[in-house]
């Protein structure tokens, strides 16, 4: 008997090694099975860990997670620039001045202008007047909204509008630290001080009864020389 030539064999072979592949793969095609299938690469799939609200027996509580150490700052809300977070000096009086990380210039009148009309102006109006929509409608406020331009508030620093917009007014104004960031506030605080310098001579610490102006940006040197 002729033995096969090896071209033949390993074409045997290889035929042989396809309809098994083959078969495996059709034979697991959308079929059930109570069988695990065959895992040759793990790739981490399986871990010896526990799952967040998993039981445990290991800790007393049995909880598998952990309460920090008491003390722990989570990465970034350490919050130790009392300038930047509270609006103060190092001696715990309000600033004038920004924090170094916020650039006074044309794109943040331009942020805190947007940011002003959208949380201030209801209340404040554009202008900041005091003579917003929603004093008028609804039958008011007991208390009007502050007038921004009103003398006692003219000589207030940056910090001051940050910490009102931080923590709020009582008796009406509610705190927006949740809903306004802490570069907004600043902002927003910017663009009260470019309010107060636009509206020194056109009467509006008297809060006329009309319809509020509409404020266009100034430049930001004359901001930041109304500031010092």
């Amino acid at each position: 008997m002729r033995k096969p030539s090896k071209p033949a064999l390993h074409s045997a072979v290889l035929g042989l090694v396809g309809v098994v592949a083959a078969g495996t793969l059709t034979g697991c095609w959308g079929n059930r099975s109570e069988d695990p299938p065959v895992h040759i690469v793990w790739n981490m799939d399986f871990q010896d860990k526990w799952d967040p609200q998993e039981r445990t027996e290991m800790f007393d509580d049995g909880r598998v997670m952990r309460s920090p150490v008491e003390g722990t700052v989570a990465r970034g809300y350490l919050k130790d620039d009392d300038l930047l977070w509270r609006g103060r000096d190092f001696d715990g009086r309000l600033a004038d001045q920004l924090p170094e990380s916020i650039k006074l210039d044309a794109a943040l009148l331009e942020r805190g202008h947007e940011r002003y009309d959208i949380y201030c102006a209801p209340c404040h109006d554009q202008s900041g007047q005091g003579i917003g929509p929603v004093t008028q409608r609804g039958g008011g406020f007991k208390v009007a909204p502050a007038n921004l331009h009103q003398e006692r508030l003219l000589p207030m620093p940056l910090g001051y509008f940050y910490e009102v917009i931080t923590n709020g007014k009582l008796p009406n104004m509610l705190p927006y630290a949740a809903q306004i960031p802490v570069e907004d506030r600043w902002a927003i605080a910017v663009w009260v001080r470019a309010l107060q310098i636009h509206g020194k001579d056109k009467g509006w610490a008297a809060a006329p009864v009309t319809a509020s102006a509409v404020v266009e940006p100034p430049n930001p040197h004359t901001v930041k020389e109304g500031a010092q």
